[in-house]
């Protein structure tokens, strides 16, 4: 959740406070505003930006995405920049191409619910997505280690071959079956396959298989893993990691509520 405060006639300074830190290095969601004050015309403008992220930030759950995709709203709203919800969405997509922190994740989530991929590319509006049905018993248990900088792995051209081959080969195979169970095993088989596992996150994704979850793979791209676990079944996946120790361990229901404005984010009158 974003709220924006924006104050016309200052320096261009954009400030952003994450859960109350405002050293916190919010890189994404700093650009995805910038880009939108200069459209807006709004170049000089000041603009402070508190955010709350209840998921860990990056680690492949899409934060950096969701955060920034949310920031673009409340700066608009603020700054009375009414545009269609796909060409705000794309100043935090152009934002995660410049910042190399998403894999294409604001085309989704910036008007999509529930679980499925990815099957045509391309900005806001233009990539398509296909969604499959999620039984209501059904969790995800997550686990978390630590950041990774996807600069690393998107920078090496290598690695993004090779994320585009397997992406690929999954991608055809969880279209000839279009299921939950189908989207996770192709995200198991990709993970393993791609090699960025580091023994810790083997070791969790082991663990949880063993206490009962039915899918458990590598977020893309993160040292954190997430899993496919009945209602029933969370507490005993979810203690088994937390032995891991240091480590964060949530629980979550498949998202249904679409990304929006709540209410107006604030701007502030100049000197008169």
């Amino acid at each position: 959740m974003s709220s924006a405060t924006l104050a016309p006639g200052g320096s261009g300074i954009i400030s952003t406070r994450v859960n109350g830190d405002a050293d916190f290095n919010a890189r994404t969601t700093r650009r995805a505003s910038a880009l939108l004050l200069g459209e807006a015309g709004h170049e000089r403008a000041d603009l402070t930006i508190d955010q709350t992220v209840d998921t860990p930030i990056g680690s492949g759950f899409g934060a950096s995405a969701a955060a920034a995709t949310s920031a673009v709203y409340a700066v608009a709203a603020a700054a009375a920049f009414k545009r269609p919800k796909p060409e705000l969405a794309l100043y935090a997509h152009r934002a995660e191409i410049f910042e190399q922190t998403g894999l294409g994740t604001v085309s989704v989530i910036f008007d999509s619910v529930g679980a499925g991929a990815i099957t045509v590319p391309g900005e806001p509006g233009a990539a398509q997505f296909v969604t499959v049905k999620v039984p209501k018993e059904t969790r995800i248990v997550t686990a978390f280690l630590a950041p990774y900088d996807k600069k690393d792995a998107l920078s090496s051209r290598p690695v993004s071959e090779k994320i585009n081959r397997l992406g690929r080969s999954a991608l055809d195979a969880f279209l000839a079956d279009p299921n939950i169970d189908s989207l996770a095993l192709q995200g198991e088989r990709f993970s393993a396959s791609l090699g960025l596992e580091s023994p810790e996150v083997k070791r969790m994704i082991r663990l949880a298989k063993s206490a009962g979850a039915s899918r458990a793979s590598q977020n893309m791209i993160g040292y954190a893993i997430h899993c496919l676990v009945d209602s029933d079944g969370t507490a005993k996946v979810a203690n088994a990691l937390r032995g891991v120790g240091n480590v964060r361990v949530d629980v979550f229901e498949v998202g249904r509520q679409k990304a929006g404005v709540i209410r107006p984010s604030r701007r502030r009158r100049g000197p008169s």
